[in-house]
């Protein structure tokens, strides 16, 4: 069983009296500030001057400064970065603040890719930890104001103080994390699980089953609507099933007709092949291949993925897509 820490193992104590830097106020770095704030935390924001980012962070009532300035202000750093922006802004601003304030900083990651794929480095003298709250940003700021949590991963990577977990919990709980509940994990734990996850099922392999499923019911000649709502829209359903109820309360819900046909189904498309193919994914994530494709991707523009996106976007899929919303209505 996972070890799982919640609001009663956490001490807010610990970030009292400290400045937590926010670099990047996107998604994750926004609700994480806004939290934090809202539970007793000096926060400051870092980001681009004159950017959107600072401007927002500016209209929302925070001290907003350059990232360097900020990382020299504060004591603990939260990156909230892009994974590809990283290296570029260590090397830019953060490096800088080191040198003129490198005692006593803890860096906290809402995702373990910078660490586990060593895009970055560190002062010895620092703590290195993971808080990554296992949903969108906007779902760990709705759940906060509710009274709530989304449950999220911690981690310890560099332990300078002896105090890194105890540090990495109260963060999590200010965020609201802890009222859900913690688990324990490591950096490259949560990376690898992060990236496969993406790639083999939510990102990757789930849309390109829906695609081909969609294609292969319209080149035989059904109607592209009826097409859509099966092999799309009706996804929602099944997923709320497994996130309320597993892969076992899932079939209990569904038709005796579906269960036989996912029974027959499942295992003769995710076959010995395809399971290869998962084999070679995970390879490419833990050995960092991935990583490194996905810099170099970054640095030249990202010249496949908006190649791919062009085409999905013309794509009969799409049009149907937002031919039906508008008739439809949903």
């Amino acid at each position: 069983m996972a070890t799982i820490y919640y609001d009663q193992d956490a001490d807010l104590g610990l970030l009292k009296n400290k400045v937590v830097a926010i670099v990047g106020y996107g998604n994750q770095g926004r609700a994480h500030a806004l939290n934090l704030k809202d539970s007793g935390i000096d926060v400051v924001i870092g980001a681009r001057n004159n950017g959107n980012s600072f401007r927002n962070a500016e209209a929302e009532g925070f001290a907003t400064m350059s990232v360097k300035e900020a990382c020299v202000k504060a004591s603990i750093l939260a990156i909230m970065l892009p994974d590809e922006e990283v290296t570029a802004v260590f090397k830019n601003e953060i490096d800088a603040a080191l040198q003129e304030n490198s005692e006593g900083k803890t860096f906290v990651f809402a995702h373990g890719f910078t660490v586990t794929n060593q895009t970055a480095t560190f002062p010895a003298s620092a703590d290195i930890v993971l808080v990554a709250p296992t949903g969108p940003g906007r779902q760990v700021r709705s759940l906060y104001v509710e009274g709530k949590g989304l449950p999220a991963l911690v981690a310890v990577e560099q332990d300078a103080s002896g105090q890194a977990l105890g540090v990495a919990l109260a963060y999590a709980k200010a965020i609201g994390c802890t009222r859900a509940g913690a688990i324990k994990t490591t950096f490259k734990e949560e990376t690898v699980t992060d990236l496969f996850c993406e790639q083999a099922v939510l990102c990757g392999g789930m849309p390109e089953l829906i695609k081909a499923s969609f294609n292969t019911l319209v080149a035989r000649g059904y109607q592209p609507e009826l097409a859509y709502i099966s092999c799309l829209k009706e996804v929602k359903l099944i997923a709320d099933l497994l996130f309320t109820q597993g892969m076992d309360g899932m079939r209990d819900a569904i038709s005796n007709t579906a269960k036989y046909g996912s029974v027959i189904a499942g295992p003769s498309i995710i076959d010995a092949a395809a399971v290869q193919k998962l084999e070679q994914l995970l390879n490419n994530i833990e050995e960092g291949r991935f990583a490194r494709d996905f810099i170099a991707e970054a640095s030249a523009g990202s010249p496949v993925t908006r190649e791919y996106a062009s085409q999905e976007v013309n794509s009969r899929l799409a049009r149907t897509g937002r031919e039906l919303k508008s008739s439809l209505h949903f």
